[in-house]
C-alpha cells in the first residue's frame, strides 16, 4: 500500500439538531432531526447580472491558480494574482486589496468573525512558469480588508511546505506531508509545529467550532488514517482509526463528523463518526460509477456536490445524457448518518439541466441548476422533509447575464449563494481564448433584476 494522503475539505456545514419537526414531546427521537428553517429566500427570484470582475491580464501560455472566495456582510472577496480583493456587494467596485506576494494555494471557507486564514506560495512564478513552494500562512480580516499577520515554519533553516489549512477554536492550522502546525488567530503566535519523531503526524485539519485533525500513522507499506477531535490545547479529545485499505481520506464535515474514504482516486465510502466518543456511527458505501466524485485531491481542497445537515448526508449523482443525448440528468440523494442507509428521498433534475449541491441553509438544501442554451441557471431550495423544490433565483436564458453565467463551467468554478445573490468565480487565470469572442471573467454576481420582477 502506498503512503496514505489525507486532505480536508474547505467547506464545513454546521447543523444543530432539534426543533419541532423531528422530536416527540417526551424528548424521544421520532424520525429525522431537522435543523432550524433556512433564511436565504430572496424577495424576488428573477435575476440578472449584477456585476462582473474581469480576469487580470497575463502573458501567452500563462496559467495561474486563484482558488478562494468568500462573502461578508458588505463585500464579495476573491483571490487574484498574488492578491485577495474585496468588492462592494451592490456595485462590484473594488474597495480594498491585500497583497500576498504569492498565489493562494490553500484556503478554508470558514470565517471567525470575518477572519480567516489562507496558504500562499513564497513568491510568484518565475519566467519559466515554475510554481514556488506553498510555505506562507496569512491571517486576514475580510470585514476590514486587512492582513493581520503572516508566518512560516522552518526546520533546519528551510521553510516547511504545506498544502492544506483549517480554522477553529481560535487557531489557524496548516498541514502537509511533513506534519502540521498551528497559530493563534489573534496574535499569530506559533502553538505547535511538525514533530518528525512522532508515529502519527497531522496531514489535514477540518474547520469549525473545534479543530479536527486527520493523521497518517505508520510506515509507507503499512499506513492508515486516524481522525481526532482536538481540545483547545491541541491534545486529542477523541480518536478514531479508519480502515487500512484506503488510499486517501478527506474531512467532509466537522460537526457532525463525516470523513470521505477514497480508493483509486474516487470516493467509495463515507464514515459517520461520533466525534465526542471516537466511535463509528455508520459507514455509507456509494457506487463511484454513479456518484459524483465530490472530493478532489488538488493542492487546494474542494468537496463539491455534497452537504451535511439534518443528520443526513446529501450527495449528487453523476450526469447522464437522456433524450437522444440532447439533455442532461442527475439526482440528489440522501443518506441517514445514524444508520448509513439511503432514505429513499431524491431530487431529480428532470432532464432540464444538471443539479449541483451548493450548501445547507438551516435545514434546507440549496442546489444550483446549471444553465443551458435554452434553460435558465437557477438556485433552488429543496425541503428535506418532502424534497419539494422552490426556485430562489433564476437567470432567464435570453437575458444579458445568461451568457456570462454559461461562461463558467462547473469543474473550474466556485459557487457561493448568500443573501439572495449567486457569486461564481474561476479557479484559474489563463490568457483569453483567441477562438472565441467571450471576454475572460474572474468572477460574476447575479441577483434580483433592476425592476425587481
Amino acid at each position: 500500500m502506498v503512503a496514505l494522503a489525507l486532505l480536508a475539505g474547505g467547506g464545513i456545514w454546521l447543523g444543530v439538531a432539534g426543533g419541532d419537526d423531528g422530536s416527540a414531546a417526551d424528548g424521544k427521537q421520532e424520525g429525522p432531526r431537522y435543523d432550524a428553517p433556512g433564511t436565504e429566500k430572496p424577495a424576488s427570484r428573477k435575476a440578472d447580472l449584477l456585476f462582473h470582475v474581469p480576469d487580470p491580464k497575463v502573458g501567452k501560455g500563462a496559467f495561474h491558480s486563484v482558488p478562494g472566495s468568500w462573502v461578508t456582510a458588505e463585500t464579495y472577496v476573491k483571490s487574484g494574482l498574488g492578491t485577495i480583493a474585496g468588492y462592494d456587494l451592490k456595485s462590484g467596485r473594488q474597495v480594498w486589496e491585500i497583497a500576498l506576494g504569492g498565489e493562494v494555494c490553500g484556503y478554508t471557507q470558514y470565517l471567525d468573525d470575518g477572519r480567516t486564514g489562507v496558504l500562499h506560495r513564497d513568491g510568484m512564478p518565475g519566467t519559466d512558469g515554475k510554481a514556488t513552494p506553498c510555505t506562507e500562512i496569512a491571517a486576514l480580516d475580510l470585514n476590514a480588508g486587512l492582513l493581520l499577520w503572516k508566518a512560516s515554519v522552518e526546520r533546519s533553516g528551510a521553510k516547511i511546505p504545506f498544502r492544506q489549512i483549517g480554522l477553529g477554536a481560535g487557531k489557524v492550522a496548516v498541514a502537509g506531508d511533513e506534519g502540521g502546525a498551528a497559530f493563534a488567530l489573534d496574535s499569530g503566535k506559533l502553538l505547535w509545529e511538525p514533530r518528525p519523531t512522532e508515529p502519527c503526524y497531522d496531514m489535514a485539519y477540518g474547520s469549525g467550532e473545534d479543530l479536527v485533525a486527520l493523521q497518517n500513522c505508520g510506515q509507507e507499506d503499512n499506513s492508515h488514517a486516524r481522525v481526532q477531535l482536538l481540545h483547545g490545547s491541541g491534545k486529542p479529545r477523541s480518536t478514531y482509526d479508519l480502515p487500512k485499505n484506503l488510499d486517501f481520506a478527506q474531512i467532509v464535515s466537522s460537526e457532525p463528523l463525516v470523513i470521505a474514504g477514497i480508493m483509486g482516486g474516487r470516493v467509495t465510502d463515507y464514515f459517520s463518526i461520533d466525534g465526542r466518543k471516537g466511535t463509528l456511527r455508520s459507514k455509507i458505501s456509494v457506487d463511484p460509477e454513479r456518484t459524483l466524485n465530490a472530493c478532489s485531491v488538488l493542492v487546494y481542497v474542494r468537496c463539491d456536490g455534497i452537504a451535511v445537515g439534518n443528520d443526513r448526508l446529501y450527495v449528487t449523482t453523476k450526469s447522464r445524457t437522456v433524450k437522444n443525448d440532447s439533455e442532461s440528468a442527475n439526482e440528489i440523494v440522501a443518506y441517514d448518518l445514524e444508520t448509513g442507509k439511503a432514505t429513499g428521498q431524491k431530487a431529480d433534475s428532470g432532464g432540464k439541466a444538471t443539479l449541483q449541491i451548493l450548501r445547507m441553509d438551516g435545514r434546507d438544501l440549496l442546489a444550483y441548476r446549471l444553465p443551458m442554451a435554452g434553460s435558465p441557471g437557477q438556485v433552488i431550495k429543496i425541503d428535506p422533509r418532502t424534497f419539494k423544490e422552490t426556485v430562489y433565483l433564476s437567470v432567464p436564458p435570453s437575458s444579458e447575464g445568461a451568457s456570462v453565467q454559461r461562461y463558467f463551467t462547473k469543474d473550474t468554478t466556485e459557487y457561493r449563494y448568500v443573501k439572495g445573490r449567486l457569486f461564481v468565480s474561476e479557479l484559474h487565470v489563463r490568457p483569453p481564448d483567441p477562438y472565441t469572442d467571450d471576454p475572460p471573467y474572474l468572477a460574476a454576481a447575479f441577483g434580483a433584476a433592476p425592476d425587481g420582477g
